[in-house]
């Protein structure tokens, strides 16, 4: 198998199953869509335990925005036993990582078929692929990115104390989880600070405390809206 020395984006397309070479044929055309669309995107990125989801859910009832979480739409396909759902399941099952472009399609749809155009993607991208993956494919780049900072630490002490049954809250898989994060998704969170787009955020703090500082964030956002509304009329 040849080496890859430069990613292209677009070139995981190609390698996909049929069955997403056909839906490809009708995304294209709503690329265009949501394009015209115009969404506003808000990643929402932080390690495991760092209170993401807590959060999420009060920046939708405050703001207005959809939670879209790319973990959840994941699973939705595989439950729905669609042929796309089918071949997410077997590649998960074989230990291969589910290429960029179907996670993308997933939250593209999501987007389009909801009437909202304030959107929360929680928990992607994971990596730099993602990211230039997501970028390519969708002409979107984020109005920023949310990212809740707290110590391994922390997250571990909540991770083990909260109680939902998760097989994966154990020492060993949250340390290995934090890796990852570390070794993934923070250089995503570099590259979006290089361009003045991550809004960080103290997330070792009590909820109501964090909700505060992101409260600060959305309404500066919203602040902004007004400006630039004024400035037009």
């Amino acid at each position: 198998m040849p080496t890859v020395t430069k990613y292209n984006p677009l070139s995981l397309i190609y390698a996909l199953p049929r069955c997403c070479h056909l839906t490809n044929i009708r995304l294209q055309e709503a690329y265009g869509s949501l394009a015209e669309k115009k969404p506003t995107v808000v990643f929402v990125l932080g390690g495991p335990g760092s209170g993401k989801g807590t959060q999420c859910a009060n920046i939708v009832e405050h703001f207005g925005y959809t939670h879209l979480s790319a973990g959840d739409l994941l699973r939705a396909e595989i439950k729905s036993g669609s042929e796309n759902g089918t071949m997410i399941q077997n590649m998960i099952k074989e230990g291969k990582i589910v290429p960029s472009e179907v996670t993308i399609k997933l939250l593209q749809k999501a987007m389009l078929e909801n009437d909202n155009d304030k959107f929360l993607i929680d928990g992607f991208p994971r990596n730099e692929e993602n990211r230039a993956a997501f970028e390519v494919v969708t002409q979107i780049e984020p109005e920023f990115v949310l990212f809740f900072a707290c110590s391994e630490e922390e997250m571990e002490k909540r991770l083990l104390s909260r109680n939902q049954g998760r097989e994966d809250d154990n020492i060993e898989t949250i340390r290995k989880r934090f890796n990852v994060f570390l070794e993934s998704s923070l250089p995503v969170v570099q590259y979006y600070e290089s361009k003045g787009k991550v809004r960080k955020i103290d997330a070792a703090k009590p909820i109501a405390e964090v909700f505060d500082a992101v409260k600060a964030v959305f309404a500066a956002k919203h602040e902004k809206v007004k400006h630039h509304s004024r400035v037009a009329e």
